[in-house]
This record gives structure tokens, C-alpha cells and sequence, in this order.
């Protein structure tokens, strides 16, 4: 992920989850509005709830490379990836089937 596509600011992060649509999967909750740009903007946030520092960027680099392998098929939007509990529990594979599953369903919404 390029640091160009990384959402960054507290008032945008709260900008999208308040006024985005929400998207929700096993692992993940997906928000996503649409931006000025050309280009999708990502953000990854995970929850003191779901372990200390090093476990909560543990995920957020796993997360991190998810977007970058999986190929969204729409362009202009900002999205927002908030991990769930669940997240503890599963493996690498099955964190990236439900983001695909996740933005499979936003193209059907996307297209519709």
C-alpha cells in the first residue's frame, strides 16, 4: 500500500464510519465513501480490545498486505477495514477470503 493511499487523519477515519456505508463480514467491518481522487484510499484500525501494541500491529500489517494482494475493482473511494474479535482466532487465509467476500458484495451494491 502506498503511503499516497492511506487514510490518515482522526476527522476523516470519523468522517467515513459516521457518514460511509457500513459492510460487515466474519472478521471484518468495511465502511466506504466516496472521495475526490482517483485512487482508493485505505485504513486499518484494530481495537485495544483484541491485544496489546505488538498483537494489534501484528494485524494491522496482515490487513496491510490483504489490500495490497486482493485487486478491488472500483476506483475513488475511501474504505475503512475495522477488524472484529474474531480476528484472533483465525488464519491468514481466512482473514483474506472474508475481505474478498466483503468487496465481492460492495460490487454487486457498486454496479447496482
Amino acid at each position: 500500500m502506498k503511503k499516497i493511499n492511506i487514510v490518515r487523519s482522526n476527522r476523516e477515519f470519523n468522517n467515513i464510519i459516521h457518514t460511509g456505508k457500513k459492510y460487515v463480514g466474519n472478521i471484518f467491518y468495511v465502511y466506504m465513501l466516496k472521495n475526490d481522487y482517483a485512487f482508493n484510499r485505505y485504513g486499518v484500525a484494530v481495537s485495544t480490545k483484541i491485544g496489546n501494541a505488538v498483537i494489534r500491529n501484528k494485524y494491522k500489517r496482515r490487513i496491510r498486505n490483504i489490500i495490497d494482494i486482493v485487486e478491488i475493482p472500483f476506483k475513488g473511494y475511501d474504505l475503512i477495514f475495522v477488524a472484529r474479535q474474531k480476528i484472533r482466532s483465525v488464519k491468514f487465509n481466512s482473514m483474506k477470503n472474508d475481505v474478498i467476500k466483503i468487496i465481492s458484495l460492495i460490487g454487486e451494491n457498486y454496479e447496482k
